[in-house]
């Protein structure tokens, strides 16, 4: 983790207790993070999407022997990227993370950023104050799959370096721009400004349900999937507050026949997605 220039790099690791060890470790930690400038990828999805899109901001690769006789793929692209790939100890690896699967990665920060939007007309996805690592990993993910343009995470949010919501994401943060830090009434402006329809995930009295959309856009073509979109979905705990409900130009549920009281927010995140996939044109990405 010291500059690419430094000579003392190991090419094999075997002291879990080493300095080197601790701070890969440490970036487990935002402080850490913050101060250096780093992040900790963990686990082969996540490394592997991470040396193949982001391959200009990787560091450092440490894999197991078995992990690297597994993963061949993962090697070969490491090897191509970086000139620090090293060989570690089961041992060291666990001591660097315990979800790694014997695969972990350090690479720059800047690894996960705002970036242009893709291209190919997907919805904007914006978190708001979304704090479990896990669901925003998982929404992040589904973003990717759906073809979404991009995904923001207003102030309050889980910091999205953070190595459960990489993992969880498997590598989508390396796939789609990823932004943060603005407050969600800037992110609505700037979303009017381009014509984009704002609707948020809420089971207030008066939203719109979420089939009778999707009706609109298969049969007719017509209502609020149909043309440009974001989706703003909330807080775990507590869903979008009165205030952020306000700043929607549309509030959308998902009717639930069980007895289930409430869905899960990355769950909700799939459904209004698939929805905005459905009622995309056809041959679009």
């Amino acid at each position: 983790m010291s500059d690419r220039s430094a000579p003392e790099r190991p090419s094999h690791l075997d002291n879990p207790h080493a300095e080197r060890v601790r701070r890969v470790a440490g970036l487990a930690g935002r402080s850490a993070r913050s101060r250096s400038g780093l992040l900790l990828v963990d686990g082969p999805q996540a490394v592997r999407e991470l040396v193949v899109h982001r391959a200009g901001q990787l560091r450092d690769v440490y894999l197991t022997a078995e992990a690297a006789a597994s993963h061949p793929d993962i090697l070969d692209a490491a090897r191509r990227a970086t000139t620090w790939v090293h060989e570690v100890t089961e041992e060291v690896a666990r001591a660097m993370s315990s979800d790694a699967q014997g695969v972990i990665a350090v690479a720059r920060i800047q690894a996960i950023g705002a970036g242009s939007p893709r291209a190919g007309g997907g919805p904007v996805v914006v978190l708001a104050r979304a704090q479990d690592p896990g669901n925003v990993g998982t929404m992040i993910r589904t973003a990717d799959a759906m073809g979404a343009s991009r995904v923001v995470l207003t102030p309050g949010s889980v910091d999205v370096s953070n190595p459960k919501v990489i993992r969880s994401s498997a590598g989508s943060v390396f796939h789609l721009p990823v932004a943060t830090g603005t407050a969600l009434t800037e992110v609505v402006e700037d979303l009017h400004g381009d014509g984009t329809v704002v609707m948020g995930t809420s089971g207030s009295d008066g939203s719109l349900d979420l089939r009778e959309l999707l009706a609109e856009a298969l049969t007719r073509g017509e209502g609020a999937l149909g043309v440009p979109h974001a989706w703003v979905l909330g807080n775990e705990a507590q869903g979008l507050s009165p205030q952020e409900e306000a700043l929607c130009d549309v509030l959308v549920s998902i009717p639930m026949t069980g007895e289930a009281e409430s869905l899960n927010v990355a769950s909700a995140a799939a459904m209004c997605l698939f929805a905005s996939q459905c009622g995309r044109a056809p041959g679009s990405r």
